[in-house]
This record gives structure tokens, sequence and C-alpha cells, in this order.
């Protein structure tokens, strides 16, 4: 049996919850509604029960927070994900989740050690909860169990700046919807510190008003069995006894927190002769507010009239559309290309080029999935402009100041000010006249100021004065002067220093790489989420204390006490992996020393296989699919398939091949008997058997072998021919196919020697899917080929968020020779998830395969600095930089994997990749020169040449899957027969992590070399699609190594399937 055999409660599927939700705004108008998606059986069991959100108002801040219940009434355990956008210059600063029935607030701690303490924890089957900013203003948060009949709350909480709407008012917005109903829903708002009550100006439900309580007013909406509808916008005036400036002593500094309202003189810009319009029409991008977008197009048209436009479309390409003519801001043609636009595919930046047009609008989320988020230097003013719920508003905002443009949100502000942002020129903050008693003010300099503006610093003075200066071209025009007096400002409602440290954060995060480090330590001080920094909750005390976490302040008292008393004993200890390198090393430096050569024995060995498989015919259904592996790619093969009509009949292989064989997918009633089934019996040299028939698994594996011809003779019996080699499966010849075969009864029976023959006239040449049936690819291959590119976004409207739809889809064009649109198809996956490694590795692979190794290396990099803790990740990139050419850096990668240290709970996951981390430095370091290598010691770079070398690897955490091998004698060499007597060697089973997996042989024997998967198991349902294989294949001859690479995407049921054939 398996040596880590799942357990049968670790086995029961996680489904996994996903949530896309965004529940509640300030301010900014978005209108994305919240929606529940739940992956398995019980769908309808989980819902949000409850939803209570609470805002307080206090000056100009807003402080909204949002407990939510979710209610399991299944009879099985939850995995949650909720993933939520927040507006431009808004993060969550509260999470807490209900830890045995008490609220339990997070801590902040570092992104990266924040994955590896909840992944940890999460293996000891006792989730803690994470929340994580992930690409763009995006929040993600993960939360386990969801228990049957139980319920887990989520409070989150965050606090923004609210702007003016005009002089004398601030403006507020709230929208909470919800498609389905809810047990209780309710809303309340306090707005503290004003004598005049608030004016509902947009009310989409009840009726509701404001009431004076003490020093505030206040509002609320109690409902039950309720679905929530609501839009709620109110003004609150501005009045003088409204401070305009706040300030707080945090150890003798005084922080201080202003707002105004700044109204310079218009100053009209010169309208240009030529435009640019940059049109992301990315997959990303198709949810955008189209009509905010061509109603600011329409806008400026009329306002500008004459004017030529060239269109570009960017997504992982960037190509010109067209010219238009504009003439008295007539603009149709162009609208309506805009209109009718098609998204597909991920978005590089890297390809945007800013040359030819006086100016450029370019309409995106900012979200670079498959290049850095990072614009080319242009001396053209580039105005960014986004309608995104989802978007990289700080990248938007800088690229737009750095290139003497503007960043239009209109997810923030009115169409007239977003006009006003493209017609006139920007009016910028130019700082401070000199005072050297202020210190860390922010905004920075050359920000963009419309209407209301907002300031933090820190004065060394109890009292002062700064002057705010305004202008164009550098060039002050408007000054406004601020009195601080600590005295009378001092104020306790509202956290000023937390204010000024999420705005120094902002303005920080517009140079995420350069100010990454001190980003952190704000973060983590404050309590406030950033790019490299989470907020975590543990379930217990000791958990704090095992992974030095400091806990919330509840647990701080005995967490001090005990950290004091035992110091460091109660660390939990990261395996130092050197220990694991050397006993690796040791291993493959003994077995490779042996040298074994294979004699060839009287009798052939047989295997020495645990057997952990049954099968039995299902009879009866002529619907079944039945998978019969063709061989494909170099070499030729004795099993001849007969596909449309057309037999092809080849020799022999010839010797130092790779065959790789990919599955036919055909139903049973659609398997008959060639026509030409009566060839010469000579030409048999062997049965080549490899399929499953219609079998059912009655545990996981299978068999599949290659069983020479005299091992069978004339109208000998096959099932007693085949015994112990290959069940399960049925081989007919000259005739033998029995009429009960028609109607799905498979049926053993005797054979004469002769070639085998298949027909199916439905024949799919890609790798297996989610869909086994892949109905979609029958589809394009019947269409005209002119008109599958059309058809393929018809077909995407059921498929949209399924990875496998693309994966197949993008092979199905690559195999027809479009590889241009193979990449735009498969880049796709990047963008399904945000910051999602495991797909990304479903790309690094493909992209590795198609040796587009510049998109691979950006793939793979992304993946191993989201994933910095793990071996497997840090490989791939490595492997990936050699693609490259850059070998010193791949080196050098190679040992950071071998240097990873991981927690107890994660050896199932990463220890026994340096088994393979080591022949992949070995290789390296032999094919390649001029390597500086003293980071590593010189007795792990002995020469290990090897003249056959199989990988296996995959992209899914907590999936089972094994390799296999059989060798030219019969004998297979697997996870629980790790050495044959041809003298191969295998690495460590991975059961839980990602593999990989390795067979090596010195001195290869002749013949062929079958490669197996055999896909165990898997412990959770995920987003991601089924496992995505990569297999990689070295031989060498007289010194000389070769490299093929193959990826394979599994069918959603187990299955045991024929990855490749190896002719040595």
């Amino acid at each position: 049996m398996k040596s880590k055999m799942f357990k049968p409660e670790n086995f029961q599927t996680r489904l996994k919850l996903l949530f896309y939700v965004l529940l509640f705004f300030g301010t900014k108008t978005f209108a994305q509604s919240p929606e529940l998606t739940v992956k398995g059986d019980e769908t309808e069991k989980v819902r949000m029960s409850q939803l209570i959100v609470n805002v307080k108002v206090v000056g100009n801040i807003a402080y909204t927070t949002a407990e939510m219940h979710f209610f399991n009434s299944g009879t099985r355990q939850m995995e949650a994900e909720l993933i939520f956008p927040l507006p431009e210059n808004v993060s969550v600063s509260r999470y807490a989740i209900d830890i045995n029935g008490k609220m339990r607030e997070a801590v902040p701690v570092n992104k990266n050690k924040g994955k590896q303490v909840f992944e940890a924890i999460e293996h000891r089957r006792v989730d803690p909860g994470l929340l994580e900013k992930v690409d763009g203003n995006n929040f993600k948060t993960r939360i386990y169990p969801l228990m049957p009949n139980g319920e887990r709350i989520v409070i989150i909480g965050y606090e923004e700046e609210l702007t003016a709407s005009d002089k004398n008012n601030l403006a507020y917005q709230l929208v909470s919807r919800y498609p389905k109903k809810l047990d209780k829903f309710e809303i309340n708002v306090s707005v503290l510190g004003t004598d005049s009550s608030p004016t509902i100006t947009e009310n989409s439900g009840e009726q509701i008003t404001f009431s004076k309580w003490n020093q505030s007013f206040q509002t609320s909406l109690k409902k039950e069995n309720f679905q929530p509808a609501e839009k709620l916008i109110f003004k609150i005036p501005i009045q003088e006894n409204i401070p305009s400036v706040v300030m707080q002593n945090a150890g003798g500094q005084y922080y201080f927190y202003g707002n105004t309202f700044i109204e310079g003189n218009v100053s009209a810009k010169k309208a240009p002769n030529s435009i640019g319009i940059i049109w992301d029409n990315s997959l990303s991008c198709q949810n955008r507010d189209l009509k905010k977008e061509l109603d600011l197009l329409d806008a400026y048209f009329q306002k500008i009239q004459n004017t030529k436009v060239t269109l570009y479309f960017l997504n992982y390409t960037f190509e010109k559309v067209n010219e238009y003519i504009i003439t008295d801001g007539n603009w149709s043609v162009l609208k309506s290309v805009l209109q009718n636009t098609k998204y597909d595919g991920g978005t590089r930046f890297s390809q945007l080029n800013f040359s030819n047009q006086d100016e450029y609008l370019f309409f995106t989320d900012g979200l670079s999935s498959l290049s850095e988020n990072i614009l080319p230097k242009t001396n053209k003013p580039i105005y960014t402009i986004t309608s995104s719920v989802s978007a990289d508003f700080a990248l938007l905002n800088f690229a737009s100041v750095k290139a003497g443009g503007n960043f239009v949100n209109l997810n923030q502000i009115t169409s007239a000010t977003a006009l006003g942002k493209l017609v006139n020129n920007k009016l910028k903050f130019l700082g401070i006249k000199e005072n050297f008693t202020i210190t860390d003010l922010y905004p920075m300099e050359g920000t963009s100021v419309s209407g209301n503006f907002s300031f933090s610093g820190i004065s060394l003075n109890p009292k002062n004065e700064i002057t705010l200066l305004f202008g164009y071209n550098n060039e002050a025009v408007l000054e406004r002067k601020i009195t601080l007096d600590a005295s009378s400002q001092n104020t306790d409602d509202v956290n000023v220093e937390k204010l000024w440290a999420q705005k120094k954060i902002a303005n920080l995060d517009l140079q995420y790489d350069k100010n990454a480090e001190e980003i952190e330590i704000l973060g983590k001080k404050y309590g406030i989420i950033t790019k490299n920094t989470s907020l975590i909750v543990l379930e217990n005390l000791q958990d704090y204390i095992s992974y030095d976490i400091v806990p919330p302040a509840e647990l701080r008292a005995e967490f001090d006490r005990i950290k004091k008393q035992e110091q460091d004993k109660t660390l939990a200890q990261q395996k130092n992996n050197w220990q694991n390198v050397d006993s690796y090393f040791t291993g493959l430096n003994s077995w490779w020393k042996q040298d074994k050569k294979y004699a060839v024995p009287k009798v052939l060995p047989n295997s020495k296989k645990k057997q952990r498989t049954s099968y039995h015919t299902r009879r009866g259904d002529a619907n079944a699919t039945l998978t019969i592996d063709e061989p494909v790619g170099a070499g030729t093969a004795t099993t001849i398939i007969e596909e449309d009509n057309n037999v092809y009949n080849t020799a022999a292989p010839r010797v130092d091949q790779v065959r790789f064989v990919r599955p036919v997918v055909a139903k049973a009633n659609e398997v008959k008997e060639s026509d030409k089934s009566r060839e010469a019996e000579s030409d048999l040299k062997e049965v080549v058997v490899m399929g499953y028939g219609t079998q059912k698994k009655l545990m996981v594996t299978g068999s599949v072998q290659t069983i020479s011809s005299e091992s069978i003779t004339k109208n000998a019996v096959v099932s007693s021919t085949l015994a112990g080699k290959v069940e399960g499966v049925a081989v007919y010849r000259d005739g033998d196919i029995k009429s009960g075969f028609e109607s799905g009864e498979v049926i053993s029976d005797t054979i004469s020697l002769g070639p085998a023959y298949f027909k199916t006239s439905a024949v799919q040449d890609q790798p297996n899917t989610w869909n086994p049936d892949r109905l979609y690819l029958k589809a394009l291959a019947a269409a005209p080929k002119e008109k599958q590119y059309d058809l393929y976004f018809e077909l995407r409207k059921a498929q949209e968020r399924n990875p496998s739809f693309y994966f197949d889809v993008a092979h199905f064009f690559y195999n027809q020779g479009d590889v241009k649109k193979a990449l735009k198809v498969i880049s796709n996956i990047a963008d399904l998830g945000l910051e999602n490694h495991q797909l990304y590795k479903t790309l690094t692979y493909t992209l590795r395969q198609w040796k587009d190794y510049d998109d691979a290396l950006f793939a793979a990099g992304q993946v191993a600095k989201w994933r910095a803790h793990e071996p497997q990740s840090l490989r791939d990139y490595a492997l990936t930089l050699e693609d490259a050419g850059k070998y010193q850096e791949a080196f050098d990668q190679l040992i950071k994997a071998l240097e990873v240290n991981y927690y107890g709970e994660m050896s199932g996951q990463y220890q026994g990749v340096e088994d393979i981390i080591l022949m992949d430095i070995n290789r390296l370091m032999t094919e390649h020169s001029n390597i500086n290598s003293k980071a590593l010691d010189k007795k792990y770079l002995a020469k290990m040449p090897v003249d056959i070398r199989v990988i296996m690897n995959w992209n899914l955490m907590d999936v089972d899957l094994d390799l296999h091998v059989i060798e030219p004698t019969g004998e297979e060499c697997y996870y629980s027969h790790t050495s044959t007597q041809a003298g191969a060697r295998f690495s460590k089973d991975f059961t839980q992590g990602y593999g990989p997996e390795q067979y090596l042989i010195r001195n290869a024997i002749k013949g062929k070399y079958l490669i197996k998967s055999n896909f165990y198991g898997e412990s959770q349902l995920t987003e991601n699609g089924p496992a995505t294989i990569m297999v990689e294949i070295y031989t060498t001859r007289a010194g000389k190594t070769s490299r093929i690479l193959k990826t394979i995407q599994l069918g959603k049921i187990k299955e045991n399937g024929v990855l490749a054939e190896i002719v040595w």
C-alpha cells in the first residue's frame, strides 16, 4: 500500500468556498455585487446568513466595519476564500474571526511568513485566518473550517477619507448589495461632531432619516429575511466647528492631519492634434464600466472637436487597430469599434510603445499579468484611465504623474472632474514653504489636485504654521496657510498617527520595489495590510509562541511571560535543510559509484510491484468513454491507429527516441474493427497495449505494458497471456470483435498474430482535461479554420473561469501551427486569479514547452516571489533562467532552493526535492561553463552523469501523483520499488506537495522505457482545474545531453496515464 495513505478525513473533499465579494463602500462608487460560489455537490448549503455594517464619520474620516456571518447547512467541512477590492488609497486595518465562539483580532505579520505559518498549521487540520493584499488594491482571506451546520464570523474594517462634493459638503456613499436573502441585515451610521444634520441625497431602498443624539446624528436600517439592494448617499455640511486640522502627541512628536478645498484658476491645455488611445482588451478588463469610459470620450471629443485618433489594442500583444479622423466631435465609427471589442488574453505592459502621438489615453486596470507593471519611458503625456473596481491605482497614479499626464479614476470622481483632468493643465501640489520643524509631509510633491486636498505630517513643535503651495509647471500660483495648535486641535476620536502612516505607505507604494522594506516596517507597526504585510489570526497562545508572532492584546501578557521564561525553547523549529542536502547527496553519490550494469538473465525478472488496484469491466454502456492512447511526436509505433479512414502503419522505431502518448477519446460503440485488419501477420514485432477501455476504477491505478510477440502464441487466450501484466484491457485481432462490443460489452477472447488496428471517428488530439469529452474541441475541429477563433469566444461563455478550457483550446491552435493564437489563448490563465501560483505554474510549464522563454521566465519569477518558501517554485524559476541563457542566476536560484528552511509540518510537501535539485546542479555545471560555484561546497559538485533521467512535476498542492517507469525488462520502478535490477534509482514519494519525482538510470539497457503517471488522490477540489503535469526527459549519449519537455493536464476522473515512451 501507499506509504502515506490519505486518511478518510483528509481524503474527504474539502470543498472550496469562493467569495468574490465587494460588500460596501464609502465615498467611491462601485457597483460590483457580492457573489457566493461553492465548488462541489452542496453549493446551495452554504450562504451568507447575516451582514451587519457600522459606519462612523468623524470630520472627514469614515470608519467602516462589516460583520459577516457564513452558515454551512451541509454535511461537509468547507474551506472559504474571500476576495474583495477596495477603493484607491484605502487599505484594510482590521480583521477578526471567531475562535471558539469569541472574536479574535488579527495581528500583522510578514506576508511570506504568514503564508508559511498558515499552511503549516493548516496541515494539522486546524486552520488560522489570514488576510493578504494581492495584485492591485485587492484583498484575500482564507477561512477554514466551516463545519457542517456551523457558522463562522468574519469582521473586516477600514478607514477612508471623505472627499468634498462641493465647497460646502463632504460626500459619503454606501452600497451594500447581495443577490440572495439574508436572515439578518443591518446598517448603522453615526456622524459625530456636527450641529447640522447630514442630508440624504439618494436612497434606493427603505426611507431613512438622520436624528440627533447627543453630539451626533444617527440613522439605521434593520431587516430580517431581507435581500439587500441598498444605495445610500448622504452629504455632511462643512462648518466652522468641524476642524480642518486634527493633531495628536505621540512620543513628543505632533502628528497632524488636515483637509482643505482647493480651487485654482483653470488653465486650459492646448488641444492635441493627434491622440493615441490604448485600449486594454485583456480578459481582466472585460468587466469594465464601458458606459463611463465612452461617456468620458464623448465629452472629450465634444470639447476638442477635431483631432486624429490612433487606436491600439493591448493584451498579450500590442497592436495598432486603425486611425480615425474626428470631425466636429463625431467619433461614431471609433465608438462602434470599442463597443464591439472582444476581450482575450493576459496583459503585457512590456509590449507598449509610446512614440508618435501628441498624447495618450490609456484605458486599463493597471494589472500586467505577464510582465512587470512598468510603463516604458516617454516624453509624451499619458493619461491613465480606469473604471475597474479591481485595479492597481497606485501604479496608474504614479505612471501618469511621471509622464506628465493625469490619473482619472472614474470610480471616484464626477464626469465633470474627469473631463477637467483631460482638458486642463493639472494643478499640482508643490510642497510647503521652508519650515525645518515640519517633517514627513505627505502627499509627495507633484501630486495632482482637484477640489478636495488632504495632507499629513509631523510637527516638532505643538504650535506651528505651514504654507501649502500649488501651481502649474512647477510655478506656484496659489498659497494656503494652515495653523497647527495641539492645545485646540488635539483629538482622541481619530488615530492621527495611523492616518499619517496610511498616507506615507500610499506614497511609498508608488515605488514599491524601492521602498519595500520601509513599507513592511510601517505596516507591521500600525497593523496596516500592505503588499508585504498580512494580518493573521491563530487558534491558541501556543501557536503565537511557537511561530514567534506577537499576539493580540488579550493574549499579550501571557505571551510575554512564557517567552521570558522559556526564551527560544518554545519556537517551532525550522529544519536546517543542509542536513537533508548532505543525506540525499550521500545516497545519490553512493548509488552512482556502484556503476551497476544489467546482465540479461535467462528468465526476465517479475516486477516487485505491490498491487493496490483492481478493475472490473462495465458492461452494457454503449456511450461509455473509451480512451485509447495513441503514440505521438518523434518516432514510430507498431500499434496502428486508423483515423478518418486513413491507416497509419509504421516500422519499428529508431533508437534514442522519445514518443509522447496522447489519449484518443471515443465512445465504446464508435470503436470498430478496421477493414484492413488482415495485413500480413509477419509484420507484428510486438503488441503495444495502452489504454483503459470502459473500465471502472475500484481503487486508483491501472497497468500499461508492452508485451513482446514472443510472449503471445497463435490463438492464445488473451486473459491468460496478459495475466498480471495488463488488467482490464481487451485486445482484438482479425475479426475477433464480437457483436456485444457494439453495445458497450467488452469481451476478452483469443487473438491471432497480426498488427493491432483501432478505428475511431471521434479522434481528439489534446491531452485530457476537466471535461473528458471536450465537446468544445469537437466543435472547433468541425468549424472552418477561418471561423474557429470566433467560435472560441462563443464557446468561452460557458467556460470562462475554467483554466482547462484555455489549456485545451491553446493546444488545439498550437497543434494547427497557429502559435500566436495559442499563446494569446493560454495567456488567459494568468488573468483567472490574483497571485494564483498554481495557475501560473501551469502557464510556466506550457510556455517552457513551447520555448516562449521570456514569458515563462516572468511567470516562474512571479511564483518564486509569491512562494519564496517553496523549493519547488525556486527550482522551476532556476530552470527557466537556464532556458533563457542566464546560467549563473539559474545556479544561484538552485542554491536558494537547497537553502529553504521549513517548519516540520511541511516535510511532506518539501523534503525530498533536494535529491532532484542536486542532480540539476550537477547537470548545469557539466553543460555550462563560467559559473561561479563558490556558494556551494565542492563535494556537492561531483559529476554524476546518467543515461536517462525522468522528472515529473505537477502544479497543485495536496495532490498525490506518482511517476512510474517500466523498463525494457518489464520491471517497474516507482515509489515503493525504488531500485531495479537494471540499476535504476527512484526519488522520494510526494503524497502532499507538488513533487517532483525522479527516475535515474546510469547505464540504460536497450529497449523501450514506458513512462506513466498514476493519479492517486487529492484532498481538495479547487478552482484551478485538474492537475497539470510537466515531464522532463533527459537522455545523454557520448557526453551530450538532450532534453524534451511535455505538459499534460489530467482528466477529472482519477486515471493511470501513459505519458511518454523512450526508445534506447
